[in-house]
């Protein structure tokens, strides 16, 4: 026995060994040369970037008209008359007010007019910044507080680098965790009620909001929250007229484009809503430019790796400002980004009325039906909804709408008509996922201004 076990050890051959280096040699070869070749493609990605940028420029700059604060004829600011005599930012976190409005805020100064930034949400919900600047592994109560400080306190120095006084700042200090399931899932009216008592007080001229097309879903909640204490307000005859409302967008897909520090280059709005909007630009000096940039850089707990090269992108020579048009469909957000459920994400919302039979009484002639297209079937494990905010009758949540495969169908238990705010929204569990909001401002909107 033992002869022939020294004779199997002789004859074994050291194959697993040298297979195994001969593996991590490839292995590192790849990374390797995967490597350099990432290296020399980066410039190809710069270029490519700038060739997209001028082809966007050419398709844009057709649609782009001046701000009525610029008169670009005589190449000097104009205060439109008493357009923007009380002007009111509603940003939906801390620093949205400085990456859209940092130029506006300057120049209403130099005309003399101080406008108010209403900061909707204390930014609580950034939880890896929390864990980065509090050095936090388990993320308590007390330090979303401390967070929530740090960030009002960055928007008042960022505001004072501007000019503004710190008395033209208010803070609702909502929480970013619980506004959308508040609103959205459980109905408070308590976001729209605290609003339009501080515009009721303002009696603003102009109001500027977050988009509705935004892709963050708090962006585009403040936006709906918005147009409803609007809405609301004037159906109750508690502001004097229907103030001209803008809105800015930040969080679109690839917008900016090229997205880092680019102070020389155009902000351009994204081709695909072209066609939603009047699209307005503010030119910026270079004295504006520096502020706004020593303005953002205020904004400490925004600094990290991924998220500050994007907040850097908006630094730009100019800032833009849509005028929505009144339309009953909300286009396909082709430039959006696309979520791995294809059940989640919401293309389009539209409104159509009912067709009604021949007997049907004509009181219900005005019943509408809402459609809510997605990009992939419905799912029964997600959830679905739509808010409806009327200026006559209170808001209803309808969260079981028929399911169609892609699209969800919806027959308002209301006659609707314009103004009117529908709010569609798509969710996992108490997590609010995608907003698609269409706004039905007919008769009280900002067309004929």
């Amino acid at each position: 026995m033992r002869i022939l076990r020294r004779t199997k050890r002789r004859t074994r051959k050291p194959v697993f060994l040298s297979t195994k280096l001969r593996k991590r040699r490839k292995v590192w070869r790849g990374i390797f040369w995967f490597a350099l070749l990432s290296l020399a493609a980066l410039p190809s990605v710069h270029w490519a970037n700038r060739l997209l940028y001028q082809k966007q420029l050419q398709t844009v700059e057709p649609f782009l008209q001046p701000l009525p604060l610029w008169d670009k004829g005589q190449g000097t600011w104009d205060t439109g008359g008493k357009l923007w005599e009380r002007v009111v930012i509603v940003s939906p976190h801390p620093d949205d007010e400085t990456l859209g409005c940092a130029g506006l805020i300057q120049s209403l100064l130099r005309r003399g007019l101080v406008p108010f930034v209403l900061v909707f949400t204390n930014g609580d919900g950034f939880d890896a910044s929390i864990h980065l600047k509090l050095y936090e592994v388990k993320i308590k109560p007390e330090d979303r507080a401390a967070y929530s400080q740090m960030r009002m306190s960055e928007t008042l120095k960022a505001m004072a680098k501007l000019g503004l006084p710190s008395q033209q700042v208010i803070f609702l200090g909502f929480s970013e965790r619980t506004l959308a399931e508040d609103w959205l899932w459980k109905g408070d009216e308590k976001f729209v009620k605290v609003l339009a008592e501080h515009l009721e007080r303002i009696q603003p001229t102009v109001v500027i909001l977050p988009s509705r097309y935004d892709d963050h879903p708090i962006h585009a909640i403040v936006c709906g929250i918005g147009w409803t204490a609007l809405l609301r307000l004037v159906s109750e005859r508690r502001l004097f007229q229907m103030p001209r409302v803008f809105e800015v967008l930040i969080h679109y897909g690839e917008f900016p484009r090229p997205q880092g520090f680019n102070p020389s280059l155009e902000l351009l709005p994204p081709s695909d809503l072209l066609l939603t909007a009047r699209w307005y630009y503010l030119p910026l000096t270079d004295e504006m430019r520096q502020r706004k940039w020593e303005a953002l850089n205020c904004y400490r707990t925004q600094k990290l790796p991924l998220t500050w090269r994007f907040l850097k992108s908006f630094v730009r020579s100019n800032e833009i400002f849509a005028e929505p048009f009144p339309l009953t469909t909300q286009p396909d957000r082709t430039g959006e980004p696309r979520s791995l459920l294809s059940g989640l994400d919401i293309a389009q919302v539209r409104v159509e009325p009912m067709k009604m039979l021949p007997l049907v009484p004509t009181s219900q002639t005005h019943q509408k039906r809402v459609f809510v297209q997605l990009r992939g079937n419905s799912n029964s494990h997600l959830r679905y909804g739509i808010r409806i905010a009327h200026s006559t009758s209170p808001t209803s949540v309808l969260l079981t709408p028929l399911r169609r495969g892609k699209t969800l169908v919806v027959d308002l238990p209301v006659p609707i008509n314009p103004p009117a705010v529908i709010v569609a929204f798509t969710g996992y569990g108490r997590h609010i996922l995608d907003v698609a909001s269409l706004v039905l401002t007919e008769g009280v909107g900002n067309e004929g201004r």
